[in-house]
């Protein structure tokens, strides 16, 4: 009986243990896999520890990382789907493009430098993908001009979206005419689904991206370096026609003087080039 009772204390004492060690591991398994969300702030802390990572790899550079900025909608002219269910795919794929584990499938495949970083500095590829996009995002929305609104570009790209969805015609039936203008309102689905990201990003995160300008320009994916929406903007539409007023007899606003104009004063080429005509 004592045997079997200093056994049976033996094995809970073993249990208990192989319980406390779980518990310890599942913790640190939970704090491994948290990842950071691009509404959320990143601490000075965080981005120490990002860049530490970076500090690890070959040339201190990332390996090619996968886009998230969708161009503006391309449909073949021969698509037969309505206008309609093109704009519902087109808006699925998009967000799939900021799918972490559809950027994880494609970031750092094979590359065993970037795994030995990430193993080194107690980081996931996950976690460190979601650095990345925190981080890209707030450096895109810094290169933003002052009359780039997103509420603005939000609200009036979701009323033509709203516009498209009501279009049950096959594009492969509309005119080349009609088919221009659509593609142009297209357009609209990349811009918004670029704002709607930017929008979210913190303003402490612009902040700290700012402060570390020197050293994550040098890392962070190209993408994420230049204006977010300048690759899809519409000149006409953005700054409208030039040399135009709304009085009555515009061209009388119109003033020129010799002495703001720009004359050439270069002599004439004494032998001018002949030019065949074939």
């Amino acid at each position: 009986m004592a045997k079997f009772k200093l056994g049976f204390l033996s094995t809970l004492n073993s249990l208990c243990m192989v319980l406390f060690l779980s518990a310890g591991c599942a913790d640190d398994s939970l704090e491994f896999t948290e990842l950071k969300q691009i509404n959320e702030k990143v601490t000075e802390a965080e981005l120490k520890r990002y860049l530490k990572v970076i500090e690890l790899l070959p040339q201190q550079k990332l390996p090619a990382f996968p886009s998230v900025y969708a161009p503006a909608p391309s449909w073949s002219h021969i698509r037969s789907l309505p206008i309609e269910d093109l704009v519902h795919s087109e808006q699925n794929n998009l967000s799939l493009l900021w799918d972490v584990d559809r950027i994880g499938d494609q970031f750092g495949l094979r590359n065993r430098s970037l795994k030995k970083a990430l193993r080194r500095r107690d980081m996931s590829k996950e976690q460190f993908i979601c650095y990345t996009l925190a981080l890209g995002l707030a450096a895109s929305r810094n290169q933003l001009r002052e009359d780039q609104d997103l509420e603005e570009v939000i609200e009036k790209g979701n009323k033509t979206i709203h516009q498209l969805k009501l279009d049950k015609r096959p594009f492969s039936s509309l005119s080349l005419e009609e088919r221009h203008r659509t593609l142009h309102e297209a357009m609209w689905i990349s811009r918004v689904n670029r704002a709607e990201h930017l929008i979210q990003v913190p303003p402490e995160n612009m902040n700290l991206v700012r402060t570390h300008w020197d050293e994550l320009q040098k890392v962070l994916p190209p993408e994420f370096l230049k204006n977010p929406l300048d690759e899809l903007t519409d000149i006409l539409e953005e700054r409208g026609i030039p040399f135009t007023f709304p009085e009555d007899d515009a061209d009388e606003l119109l003033h020129w003087t010799s002495t703001n104009a720009i004359i050439g004063n270069d002599e004439p080429d004494p032998e001018p080039a002949q030019t065949r005509i074939q």
